[in-house]
């Protein structure tokens, strides 16, 4: 599964992240739509068009499209959420230009989410929002499995319904502080993956067809941090993660490291 990012400076396409390709908002106005779907789009599909401007998080970007007096957003909230069918097939819109595709969110009510593909070369779904509704408050959601999302090693895909192990994770993220000193940016390898970071992938029963991503990383010493959000900058002189790492609980660093 794709890391999710949001990209500042100079924007490259490969994911969110994640790597599914970093497929990130930050790239969907020169983006949306000019490679998505092959095939030509119904004509009597509604048409969104999209605008982009800073978001109240600093380093982020808020996006917005709209169609027919209806506004979808992207913004901090929604960098944490990913699809869990990455290649949704219910069409309801299409982008200004090109044929980017706007699709509905299998179990989701589209009134209150879409999937929009930013990609360019390749599709990369992110998950809009309607800006009618509130974000999704994972602080007071019921969470009932959880998964770590890497690739490769002992724990690989590992997977729990544990009660006690997914609240310890949601306490670190609600209760936790940020490591002091902060902790340094994990090194970016050449394909723009951040070493020994993951994704934690938890799904409710109250997200359906979404998951809440939050993120670790693996300290080459062994210690574990957890963030909800992390934001991936390019510049023409270096890639850099920033994100408020938080001491992971002893129960989870051993769970990540452990088959």
């Amino acid at each position: 599964m794709p890391y999710r990012f949001s990209k500042v400076g100079v924007l490259m396409t490969t994911t969110n992240r994640t790597v599914r390709g970093l497929g990130a908002s930050a790239i969907l106005l020169c983006c949306l739509g000019t490679a998505c779907g092959l095939l030509s789009m119904d004509p009597s599909l509604p048409v969104y068009t999209a605008e982009q401007i800073d978001s109240a998080h600093p380093g982020y970007r808020r996006t917005t499209v709209s169609s027919a007096g209806a506004s979808y957003v992207n913004d901090f909230e929604e960098q944490s959420l990913q699809l869990i069918d990455t290649n949704p097939k219910q069409v309801v819109g299409r982008s200004q230009f090109g044929d980017g595709k706007i699709c509905a969110i299998a179990g989701q009510d589209p009134s209150v989410y879409l999937a929009v593909d930013v990609g360019s070369e390749m599709p990369a779904y992110e998950v809009y929002r309607n800006s009618r509704h509130p974000p999704f408050d994972w602080r007071h959601a019921a969470f009932q499995r959880m998964r770590l999302a890497m690739p490769e090693g002992p724990a690989a895909n590992k997977e729990t319904t544990d009660p006690v192990l997914i609240e310890e994770v949601l306490r670190t993220l609600r209760d936790g502080a940020p490591a002091t000193p902060p902790v340094a940016s994990p090194p970016v390898t050449a394909s723009g993956i951040p070493a020994g970071v993951y994704g934690v992938l938890l799904f409710s029963d109250q997200l359906p067809g979404l998951v809440f991503r939050p993120s670790c990383y693996i300290e080459k010493t062994g210690q574990v941090y957890l963030a909800d959000n992390l934001l991936l900058t390019f510049t023409r002189a270096e890639q850099s993660v920033r994100a408020e790492w938080i001491p992971a609980s002893p129960l989870f660093a051993q769970w990540v490291q452990t088959r």
